[in-house]
């Protein structure tokens, strides 16, 4: 079974960037903004990683994490933020709101497809640790 990526993207020709480089090998869900991913959330729908750009109008990209953090549901779901700005307070800023990764765009395609695959394998890792420990 494909395993889902809800993207965040505002820009439209980013987001179709993005779709034509993972496209091939994950099942895809792109939104616009972080209260349109919260919604499509809640409605019962699921991503085993998130990729958010940190510029999303409407919630922040902090925000958005949080309060997918607040929700148990939602605690050891991946999120990879991506930014334009190369900073350590920036990069600490979304790491401490609970963001698992940060990476700087553009990112070329082999660093973004090995990342998600470490994210992904990590989040089976810990979620197989999680049921043998219940």
């Amino acid at each position: 079974m494909q395993e889902k990526l809800l993207l965040i993207q505002a820009d439209a020709a980013a987001l179709k960037a993005m779709e034509a480089v993972l496209g091939s090998d994950y099942k895809l869900i792109g939104k616009h903004d972080g209260l349109e991913a919260l919604e499509w959330l809640e409605k019962g729908n699921y991503a085993d990683l998130i990729i958010a750009d940190s510029g999303m109008p409407y919630l922040s990209s902090t925000d958005f994490i949080k309060e997918l953090r607040s929700q148990a549901a939602y605690r050891l779901l991946p999120i990879l933020v991506l930014s334009d700005l190369d900073q350590v307070t920036e990069r600490n800023h979304y790491i401490q709101a609970g963001a698992t990764d940060f990476a700087i765009k553009p990112l070329p395609k082999s660093q973004l497809r090995q990342r998600i695959r470490h994210l992904l394998e990590t989040a089976r890792t810990n979620d197989s640790g999680l049921r043998m420990a219940s």
